[in-house]
């Protein structure tokens, strides 16, 4: 399980790189970006199995402001704004999903909506 996680560590990290980079073709860059959000949410998936919750929160929260960030910045090429604001439901649902089974969860939802669009409205 350890080589499994470390692994999806490994991917994760890459693709985030990748994604911030912005190097790649447009092509490349629409399936790198949809293979960031799968792979944030498989590592997600890992660390609920191993009920590692703040590490959980953490990596769909990095997805989700990091897709938000790039989606926002005005000196980032129109192509990747539009990718990265296209797949922000991904990380943003499953985020929610989390938040729900939490106790206090209702607050925390209304917080992410309130962050996300505080970090949207520089668009």
């Amino acid at each position: 399980m350890l080589s499994i996680q470390c692994s999806s560590w490994q991917d994760f990290s890459r693709l985030s790189r990748l994604v911030k980079q912005q190097a790649a073709s447009p092509a490349d860059y629409a399936r790198l970006v949809a293979d960031y959000c799968c792979c944030s949410c498989r590592l997600a998936s890992l660390l609920a199995s191993e009920k590692n919750i703040l590490l959980q929160e953490w990596c769909l929260r990095y997805a989700l402001f990091t897709l938000a960030d790039i989606a926002a910045d005005p000196r980032c090429q129109t192509t990747a704004r539009t990718l990265c604001l296209n797949n922000l439901y991904v990380p943003l649902r499953a985020l929610i999903r989390y938040y729900q089974q939490q106790p206090q969860g209702r607050a925390d939802i209304a917080a992410l909506h309130a962050k996300l669009r505080h970090c949207l409205a520089m668009m």
